[in-house]
């Protein structure tokens, strides 16, 4: 038997990710989302010289969101996207991939350093789960969170100045808080490079809103 039958694992994940309807975000949000995770979690591993297998990686890091496309339910999303593995598909995996890969899905978001594990005992997790975890926070920063700011913004019906206001007064909590949950330092460093980079698109952003002349500044 095969450890795991990649084009089919990843035939079935563009099925369920890449035609859904995720408004307010772009169709197909999620297998997007995966793809670029995936890439993010891989070149973290490289740039620290992590003996990880890359391809429960980067089927991990495809995969962490399934349980979310197309779901508009109260269940948790990795819990229930691990399920769907195992009922699916889990006939595509060696028993060990099957187990490595659910678990990134299930816990990508129980980041042992976030606030809700503080003053606990914080789960142990492989550095497959680790890398994803980061990953996934880096993929919703940047020129990403621009993107995502638009989306949401003209679904709520912002004007370009309350666009703005909220990122200068609603996410910087959330952004320290990222920063935070963060397992590995290179991963520090990329977020402060995203986060310095929207912070001056913003400040464009908020000159030329504000009808200024922006090369005198």
């Amino acid at each position: 038997m095969l450890e795991m039958d990649i084009e089919a694992i990843k035939a079935w994940a563009r099925s369920k990710m890449l035609e859904v309807d995720e408004s307010p975000l772009e169709p197909g949000y999620r297998w997007y989302h995966g793809v670029r995770t995936a890439q993010l979690a891989i070149h973290l591993a490289k740039e620290m010289g992590l003996e990880v297998d890359i391809k429960v990686l980067e089927l991990g890091g495809l995969l962490h969101d399934i349980g979310k496309a197309g779901y508009r339910g109260s269940e948790p999303h990795g819990p229930r996207g691990a399920n769907i593995i195992r009922r699916e598909i889990g006939h595509l995996f060696s028993p060990d991939k099957l187990e490595v890969v659910t678990a990134i899905v299930a816990n990508h978001y129980q980041r042992p350093k976030s606030k809700y594990w503080r003053g606990k005992k914080a789960p142990n997790f492989p550095p497959e789960v680790l890398l994803v975890q980061d990953a996934d926070i880096l993929d919703h920063m940047g020129a990403n969170a621009i993107w995502l700011a638009f989306h949401y913004g003209t679904a709520e019906g912002r004007n370009q100045a309350a666009a703005i206001q909220h990122f200068y007064q609603v996410d910087p909590p959330w952004y320290e808080e990222c920063l935070a949950s963060l397992n590995y330092e290179i991963s520090r460093r990329e977020l402060e490079h995203r986060l310095n980079f929207a912070h001056h698109f913003y400040q464009q952003w908020e000159r030329e809103e504000g009808g200024k002349l922006t090369c005198l500044s």
